[in-house]
This record gives structure tokens, C-alpha cells and sequence, in this order.
């Protein structure tokens, strides 16, 4: 590599990190409320929150790189046109064709970390995800202890409690059981202290009393005791089987996947649409950068500025992507139209190629005709 090109190819690293932290963490916030409505409804502490999100991480990483590359290189390009930087390479003799070599360089680094997440970062993150989510929804507590509110844990018990702490600590617990018409039972308590004795969870009751009211007889029995212990595991809510998905499937799993495993037993078409897509998102990887690049270069220095050409440039990631639902979509009606899911990748070299002719045609006047020969004319 000239010394010229790993020049710029540094000075395309900074804007690249600058653009995938902001990218991913606006993505991040969006997919972390999820997050946090679970943490909340599960009242896990903020340790839980931060393993769940780190798991989200490769899934944002592996949507942000190309949307990062491509802002990076458009920024860079702009720049150096700004400082007269690329100028003067065009003007000792550097074609537009050469100057998009720090790009492709670049371009093949995103896609070997696009490469890296989609085919085994990311599957091993949303197993893990997945795991702690299922987890969490098994653990009795933290489907009915809620500060602050009544909660119907089952039909005719109602919980309250004044105050929870993540170690396990209440203050001002209500238990009404309505279960028995003939018999309804009542336990107050100013304080408690959530325990587990083995798998069964419990509520230790301190400072309270038991209150039976009996409907018949319309007589109420009081009991007051110093401390309780109150089995919760009666309560606990049934919990559908953990769902393999297929994003989770490692690359090898969806092109050909074992006899009788969970991964055989998934629809072939979802199978085979997360195979390429993996692959595709890599090979658009490497594409994108350059695309971005030689959006303005191709037409070289420009006084007014190049917020046309960016702007197009953003029109054509959109309509890549159109085109990637477009063809997904086909495919799931059809799946020998497998096929058809490269389209964008196409596209993308196809726009690339005629972008670099465009360039090069500034570089040899009298032979124009050459954009239709494969090397040019030379």
C-alpha cells in the first residue's frame, strides 16, 4: 500500500468511529426500552440491565457498520476536497480510479468485522440474550413484586407492597386471598424479607396479622404474629418453552442443519433467507465505502459544494435497502428466487463501476468512447 493511500485510510478511521457511536447509539437507545421495560417489570437491578444490553451490542454493530462506512467516507472525501488535499492528488497525475484504492481497503475491513458479527458474534449474543430473557420470566419474584401497586397474581389473590429493595427488603405488605368465597383471608404486615428455600420462594411477614372473615357466619378472626413465613411459589405463572430463533443458528446450522436438531425443525425459507442475508450484509459492506467516495469524485471539484450528490448518495442506501425487502419478499413466496437476494449486492457494483467510468472519462478526452471497453481503453 502507497504511503498516500494509508494516509487517507487513517484519516477515514476517526469519522468512522465517530459516526458508529452515534449511529449505534441511537439504535441502541431504541432496542435498551425494551430492555428496560423488562429489567422494571422483573425488578432486576441495574447489573442486569448492562448484561442485557451488552448483548444487544453485535446485533446494533452489525446494522451500523455499512450506515457508518458510508457517512465516514462521503465526510472524508468532502474534507479533503474542503482542504484542496484531493485536488492536489488529482493534480500530480492521480486518477479518480487511484484514489478510491484507501476506500477499498477500507471497504474490506468493514466487511471482514460485518463478516465476523453476522456470522458468529452476533448468533452467540442473541443465544445469550435470549437465555437471560427466558431466565428472568422464570423467576417468580419478579412476576408479581411491584413497588407501589396491586397485583393480581391469580384469580382471587391480590399482593401489595409499599416498598421493595433489590436485596429483597418490604415494608408494608398486603395480602388479600378471596380464593374461598366462604372464607376470605387477609395478611398485613409492616415489614418483610423476600427468601428462597431451595427452588420455593417465600415472604418472611414481621409485626402483623391474619384476618379470616367468614361470609356465612359474618364473623371475623384476627391473629397477630411477630414473623410469618409465606410460600409464594403457588403463585408463579406458567412459562411458555424457550423458541429457538433463527438468527440465533450459527452459519452452518442454517446452510445444512442436523437430522431431528431444533435448527432442522425451523421453516427451510427463514433458514435460507438468514444464510444469504448474512453474507449480504458483508458483501454490501465492502461496497458501500466506495460507493461513497466516488459519489464525489466522479465529477470532480465542485465551488458550490456537493450536497446534491450526498443527498442522492443517501437516496440510494435507502433504496437499497427497498430493494433488499423487495427481494425478501419474493423469496418468501418462492424460495428458488433465492437468488435474487444478491440483487442489491449488483446494484451496488454495478453503480460503482459506472461511477469509476464516469471519473476515469475526465482523465482521457479524446477516447470517451473507452467507457464501454472493460479496462477503459488502455
Amino acid at each position: 500500500m502507497k504511503q498516500i493511500d494509508r494516509y487517507v485510510l487513517r484519516q477515514v478511521i476517526g469519522p468512522f468511529v465517530f459516526f458508529f457511536v452515534i449511529f449505534a447509539g441511537i439504535i441502541w437507545l431504541n432496542q435498551a426500552l425494551r430492555i428496560v421495560d423488562i429489567v422494571v417489570k422483573s425488578g432486576q437491578s441495574g447489573m442486569v440491565f448492562a448484561e442485557l444490553s451488552l448483548y444487544l451490542l453485535p446485533k446494533v454493530s452489525q446494522t451500523v457498520v455499512p450506515i457508518a462506512a458510508f457517512a465516514a467516507s462521503v465526510y472524508l472525501t468532502n474534507r479533503l476536497y474542503a482542504e484542496s488535499e484531493l485536488v492536489v492528488m488529482m493534480g500530480v497525475g492521480r486518477s479518480p480510479a487511484q484514489s478510491l484504492t484507501p476506500f477499498l481497503y477500507f471497504g474490506g475491513i468493514c466487511m471482514a468485522l460485518t463478516f465476523l458479527l453476522t456470522q458468529f458474534i452476533t448468533p452467540a449474543s442473541l443465544t445469550a440474550f435470549q437465555d437471560r430473557q427466558h431466565d428472568l420470566s422464570k423467576e417468580y419474584l419478579s412476576q408479581f413484586v411491584v413497588e407501589g401497586e396491586f397485583s393480581t397474581v391469580t384469580s382471587g389473590v391480590t399482593i401489595f407492597f409499599g416498598q421493595t429493595s433489590p436485596d429483597g427488603r418490604l415494608k408494608d405488605v398486603l395480602i388479600n386471598d378471596r380464593r374461598n368465597p366462604q372464607t376470605i383471608i387477609t395478611h398485613t404486615a409492616t415489614s418483610g424479607q423476600l427468601v428462597a428455600s431451595g427452588e420455593i420462594p417465600k415472604i418472611v411477614l414481621f409485626n402483623g396479622t391474619i384476618q379470616q372473615y367468614h361470609t356465612d357466619t359474618r364473623t371475623l378472626g384476627t391473629v397477630q404474629f411477630d414473623s410469618l413465613s409465606y410460600d409464594l411459589s403457588q403463585f408463579a405463572h406458567k412459562i411458555a418453552d424457550r423458541r429457538l430463533l433463527v438468527e440465533e443458528l450459527p452459519s452452518v446450522d442454517l446452510y445444512a442443519p442436523k437430522a431431528g436438531s431444533k435448527a432442522a425443525e425451523l421453516p427451510e425459507i427463514s433458514r435460507i433467507i438468514e444464510f444469504h442475508g448474512r453474507l449480504i450484509k458483508s458483501l454490501l459492506a465492502a461496497f458501500v465505502p466506495m460507493i461513497g467516495a466516488i459519489l464525489l469524485i466522479s465529477s470532480g471539484y465542485s465551488r458550490s459544494g456537493f450536497l446534491t450528490r450526498i443527498v442522492l448518495g443517501v437516496f440510494f442506501m435507502v433504496g437499497i435497502n427497498s430493494v433488499r425487502g423487495l427481494a425478501q419478499s419474493w423469496v418468501n413466496h418462492d424460495i428458488t428466487l433465492w437468488p435474487l437476494l444478491y440483487v442489491p449486492v449488483l446494484i451496488s457494483l454495478i453503480v460503482g463501476v459506472v461511477l469509476v467510468r464516469m471519473g476515469m472519462a475526465n482523465w482521457h478526452p479524446p477516447r470517451r468512447f473507452s467507457l464501454l471497453l472493460p479496462w477503459g481503453g488502455k
